[in-house]
């Protein structure tokens, strides 16, 4: 091997680890922009709301679940269609319980 040739290879390896770095940092910049976290939350959002499956009515699964957990309100048990991300954060915060657990929960009763 003459010093050309390792000369040569250097130069390549350190251009290709020079370029890995600057594709890494558009990438980075570009998932966490503020933009897309907030697409990101809301997709989360989304997967919860598609995830939860409340039959029957309200009234009576918000009775059982304060049967439960007596230290629930009414407050902590509002639900509006289309926001179950939400009773679903407040549950997590009240009960302790992460948000897969609460789910499956709320879908069983």
């Amino acid at each position: 091997m003459t010093c050309e040739t390792l000369k040569n290879g250097t130069g390549k390896v350190l251009l290709t680890s020079l370029a890995g770095a600057g594709v890494g940092a558009v990438v980075g910049i570009l998932l966490y922009s503020k933009r897309s976290m907030e697409r990101r939350r809301q997709f989360r959002n989304y997967r919860i709301d598609q995830g939860l499956r409340l039959q029957g009515d309200w009234n009576q699964l918000k009775d059982k679940l304060k049967e439960a957990y007596t230290h629930l309100t009414d407050e902590d048990l509002t639900y509006v269609e289309g926001k179950g991300h939400e009773l679903v954060s407040r549950l997590q915060a009240k009960l302790g319980k992460r948000k897969r657990k609460i789910v499956k929960m709320l879908n069983a009763l």
